[in-house]
């Protein structure tokens, strides 16, 4: 009934049609072109194009924050719009996002966020600084200011870790990391 040459012009003058429609060019895809012939024979169903495979995952709008690098579950947070005052004791998890004066001291981790404006001691098992602070920071394991992190005072830690842009002006004493 077909020809191969007849099949082969039926298919690359599909691919064109398809190329064009793909390029947005609405007009190359219902004419063929003058040199392919037209087939002699009707199809009963349009050609589709093949359909790729697509995959979507949905989730919650991502949040600003810094992420826990001990696993740790953030119970205590310090709203941005908050202004806190005076000795906050935890045993878990402090994420500070607004202003802190005074004393903080957490049995985990301490994250000071992008905004955060914190001009007290610090204590905690890691500390992430993404703020401001100016105070000193006692800490046993890791110290970590990231590129937009500001330090002015004093830092007692087992490990230092500054990244590319970070600022630190002040002293530092490396202390015997805890095990």
């Amino acid at each position: 009934m077909f020809n191969k040459k007849s099949e082969e012009s039926e298919w690359s003058r599909f691919s064109k049609a398809l190329s064009n429609r793909e390029a947005g060019r609405e007009d190359a895809t219902d004419t063929p072109p003058e040199s392919t012939p037209a087939p002699a024979v009707a199809t009963s169903a349009p050609a589709r194009a093949p359909m790729q495979d697509v995959n979507l995952t949905v989730s919650r709008a991502p949040q600003r924050t810094i992420s826990s690098d001990l696993g740790d579950d953030v119970e205590s947070i310090i709203g941005e719009q908050s202004t806190f005052e005076g000795n906050l004791r935890s045993e878990s998890s402090v994420r500070v996002r607004g202003t802190v004066q005074g004393e903080l001291e957490c049995k985990r981790a301490v994250f000071i966020e992008e905004k955060a404006k914190v001009n007290a001691k610090v204590t905690g098992a890691s500390i992430v600084v993404a703020g401001e602070i100016d105070g000193q920071l006692y800490c046993n394991g890791r110290v970590e200011i990231k590129p937009s992190g500001r330090v002015t005072g004093e830092i007692h830690a087992g490990t230092l870790i500054m990244h590319e842009g970070a600022f630190f002006e002040g002293q530092l004493k490396m202390v015997k990391p805890s095990a």
